[in-house]
């Protein structure tokens, strides 16, 4: 017997019609599709009463995006695999998305075959991304607000929220525990990373591709 067989899945994706593509899909290999949801908050409620054995989700969502759903699996130490099926090719994205827990990182243009290795490489506790998508490339699609935020690391997006909360580098130091040199070079990594050239700029441009809530 495959594998896959009886496996049970959701999908995670705020486009029905793909969704709808894409449950044929698994259903046709022989896995279960047990529902569909169109963001991460409201399969995180459906897992606290089921047992599910992989997670298929996009990435860029309304309210709980793939990756914050990644780390909230990840703390609640769940089983399932997570497979992400994405238009993002961007490395930062790819390589956060891992950093989260995902298991397997895919193009939604894939092909099913390369559906059934991610599947098969996640259940036996590999990780899986094809290799197309490692190769570095100039720019594949125009940068909206999703690339941007997840150009920064963790730590620099938490900075970058202190600095639009209006906090000074020593405040923002107090609350991250550390110190006001490591803040500076984080805002100048910030910047650097988001092509502005002083923290007028910065803070514009961080509101303007609504990054993060501005209290």
């Amino acid at each position: 017997m495959s594998i896959l067989a009886e496996k049970k899945v959701i999908i995670i994706d705020d486009h029905k019609l793909f969704t709808n593509g894409l449950s044929s899909i698994l259903e046709s290999i022989g896995l279960r599709v047990m529902s569909t949801f169109d963001n991460g908050k409201k399969a995180i409620l459906y897992l606290q009463n089921n047992e599910i054995d992989i997670i298929f989700s996009d990435i860029n969502m309304p309210e709980m995006d793939g990756l914050k759903l990644c780390r909230r699996l990840k703390r609640d130490k769940s089983k399932a695999k997570i497979i992400i099926l994405s238009m993002y090719e961007d490395l930062n994205i790819i390589k956060e998305a891992f950093d989260s827990g995902a298991s397997a990182y895919l193009s939604k243009n894939t092909e099913k075959e390369e559906i059934i290795t991610a599947v098969e490489k996640s259940l036996d506790n590999k990780k899986y991304v094809h290799k197309r998508l490692l190769k570095k490339k100039e720019r594949v699609r125009e940068e909206d607000a999703f690339t941007l935020k997840y150009k920064l690391t963790i730590r620099e997006r938490e900075v970058l929220q202190l600095m639009l909360n209006e906090s000074v580098n020593k405040e923002i130091g107090e609350s991250l525990k550390i110190s006001i040199r490591t803040v500076e070079t984080h805002r100048k990594n910030i910047m650097l990373k988001l092509d502005v050239k002083n923290n007028i700029g910065l803070i514009k441009k961080a509101l303007s591709y609504k990054l993060f809530k501005h209290n």
